[in-house]
């Protein structure tokens, strides 16, 4: 038998050749941005789990199955009506613009003929820019490869990469309609390349043997996406089917199929003890939709730097490596050069843990291979954590952790079900349990296995350390002081369940 999740019947190395890959699953890419993380997750667990129904939509697959697949559906007529006109032009095959000018037409003759021709014009300028506003993945890239927040079903796009040396053959009109929204590659993983989808197969081997718990994120993933923004679904469902009744589209034929890959079988399974509670705490918090799904975004990130963390030490069998976070902000303060050569040592256990799946393999040009594992583990490690403000600066030296203000959030709604409160040590014990956090003297004697009093100077270090991040949760309104001795962490928010 073979030592991937779900199982092949093969070995993961026989599988896969980068080694960072090996170590973690397929895969992590540098090119993948926040956003698309939990993009791909989401649109795994929103489409169809069956080619010929609507079967296992807005569900996990079974955490049992070996073989899992899922078909997504593109809706390429209303990413078109997005994104086109304002992306960059440069690119697009004749027919993109026949077919954009196309979908502005039938909409205008679905509008009222109440409005004269220019308040049709308007009104579609308006949906444009109401859909466009929640754009979070423009740069420089083509209108097909853009994306928006993910704040409804419709809005959770596939990647779509045009295809240009077929869009060009396509002649306006076009005999058979299919073509004009099939002729994309759907399968290049380029920017959602698999990242979403590891962290989608370690949350659904968590979920292993826990049907309670399964139908309860799910549950709650489908009032995030459904029960919150059902205005915009209906905007988005009228684009979309317009567009597809009147060019004689199918939308299932126009699904496409899509395979999920491996995880290494123990990989995450530590990480796994602890990450669904976390899911189902934080959604179960009702906060104000946008808000919570950007939150989300950066706490599944910081959910994935953890699990990355974890392996390494997992593979290595050693202890599990602590993160020392710095809180003070203070150039000249002595927990930054504790806090620095902490990280130092956990990025050199990355590329110790690459070298050694190197070794393993019999590496035929190690140098070349330890570079290209270490731009998909470590460098992404520190390119993300930065996005996300939990491991600064983002230049000069003194690389360390830290902790934003929407990781705070994140962490607190995850660790403290809503409307609850526990005292401030409980609330450290948990960082330091769930994602080995340290930043007070009590968790730092702990992360060194000593029984001993601190040594005066790093007792007082860590005791600063520990009063900026109390002044910092008491700024954000989760610590409330109740007397010297005592200090209550709170999740201000009500449960969504009584909405």
């Amino acid at each position: 038998m073979g030592n991937t999740y779900p199982e092949s019947g093969k070995d993961i190395k026989e599988v896969f050749r980068n080694a960072a890959t090996i170590l973690f699953g397929n895969r992590f890419k540098s090119e993948q941005t926040l956003y698309e993380y939990l993009i791909e997750f989401l649109l795994i667990f929103i489409s169809s789990k069956s080619e010929d129904s609507d079967e296992g939509k807005m569900m996990f697959h079974d955490p049992n199955n070996t073989e899992l697949r899922y078909w997504c559906e593109p809706r390429i007529g209303l990413k078109r009506f997005i994104f086109f006109d304002k992306a960059k032009k440069t690119g697009n095959a004749s027919v993109d613009y026949d077919a954009y000018n196309q979908i502005i037409k039938i909409l205008k003759k679905r509008i009222s003929d109440d409005f004269d021709e220019e308040q049709k014009q308007e009104i579609i300028e308006g949906i444009q820019d109401l859909l466009h506003g929640y754009a979070v993945v423009l740069k420089k890239r083509s209108w097909c490869a853009q994306a928006v927040l993910p704040i409804c079903p419709e809005m959770v796009f596939c990647e779509a990469m045009p295809n240009l040396k077929t869009r060009n053959k396509l002649n306006w009109p076009v005999d058979n309609a299919k073509n004009i929204d099939n002729s994309f590659d759907f399968n290049k993983r380029n920017f959602l390349a698999r990242g979403g989808e590891v962290f989608y197969l370690h949350i659904l081997q968590a979920l292993q043997n826990q049907p309670e718990k399964r139908h309860k994120l799910e549950e709650l993933l489908r009032h995030l996406l459904k029960e919150e923004n059902n205005k915009l679904s209906s905007i988005c469902n009228f684009v979309q089917k317009s567009w597809e009744k009147e060019m004689g589209l199918d939308s299932k034929e126009l699904r496409q199929k899509v395979l999920l890959s491996y995880i290494p079988k123990d990989a995450y399974v530590e990480c796994g003890k602890y990450c669904v509670d976390e899911l189902i705490n934080y959604l179960s918090s009702e906060l104000p939709i946008i808000n919570k799904i950007e939150v989300l975004a950066q706490g599944i990130m910081f959910q994935i730097m953890r699990m990355l963390s974890w392996r390494v030490d997992n593979y290595l069998e050693t202890d599990r490596k602590v993160w020392i976070v710095d809180m003070l902000d203070n150039s000249k303060s002595g927990i930054k050069k504790i806090a620095a050569e902490n990280y130092t040592e956990i990025e050199n256990r990355f590329c110790e843990a690459i070298n050694r799946v190197l070794k393993d393999k019999n590496s035929e040009n190690p140098v070349k291979d330890l570079n290209e594992a270490i731009k998909t583990s470590v460098d992404l490690f520190r390119i993300r954590g930065k996005e996300i403000k939990c491991i600064v600066p983002n230049n000069g030296q003194y690389t360390r952790f830290t902790l934003s203000e929407d990781i705070i959030r994140f962490l607190v709604l995850s660790l403290i079900p809503a409307k609850k409160k526990i005292t401030l040590s409980m609330f450290l014990e948990k960082l330091y349990t769930h994602f080995g956090i340290v930043i007070g003297p009590d968790e730092y004697r702990k992360s060194i296995n000593s029984v001993n009093k601190l040594a005066p100077s790093l007792a007082n270090l860590f005791a600063d350390n520990l009063n900026a991040f109390q002044e910092f949760l008491k700024s954000t309104g989760f610590l409330r002081v109740l007397s010297d001795a005592t200090s209550i962490v709170v999740n201000p928010y009500n449960d969504v369940k009584e909405e």
